[in-house]
Order: C-alpha cells, then sequence, then structure tokens
C-alpha cells in the first residue's frame, strides 16, 4: 500500500499549523499544489499510484479530493 501525506502548512513563529485558508487549492484534483500534482511527483519518482492521500480539510473545497483519489485507485 502507498500512501502520501498532502498537507500544506505555513509557518508562525516557527511552527507549522495547518493552511486551511489554501486547503481549497490544495485539496483539489488538478492544479499547482494539487493533489493531482503531488500524484504524478510519486508516479514520477516510484512509478505507481498512492493508494490513500492523507490530507487536512476534507470538507474544504470542491470535491477534488475524491476525484483524485478515484482517479488513483482506477474507479
Amino acid at each position: 500500500m502507498y500512501l502520501v501525506n498532502h498537507f500544506l502548512d505555513i509557518s508562525i513563529f516557527g511552527i507549522d499549523i495547518p493552511d486551511e485558508l489554501a486547503a481549497s487549492r490544495t485539496n483539489a484534483a488538478t492544479g499547482s499544489g494539487s493533489i493531482g500534482a503531488q500524484v504524478a511527483i510519486c508516479v514520477g519518482l516510484y512509478g505507481v499510484y498512492p493508494n490513500v492521500v492523507l490530507l487536512d480539510y476534507f470538507d474544504k473545497g470542491s470535491p477534488g479530493w475524491s476525484e483524485a483519489q478515484n482517479t488513483m485507485n482506477g474507479v
């Protein structure tokens, strides 16, 4: 099973916290910084799709995370 952690953090006073304001971009299926872009990096490096994506704020943005997950799993 291949797993990818797809978190976008911001640093506040040296402490990394999840960037809730960028969640809709981060959780998208395509585009810069998206789950789809991260998956493409994984496939390029390892030659396989991850099975699972961990992310923050799954309820933010479009249903991009589920679209990306379905694509990765051939659904």
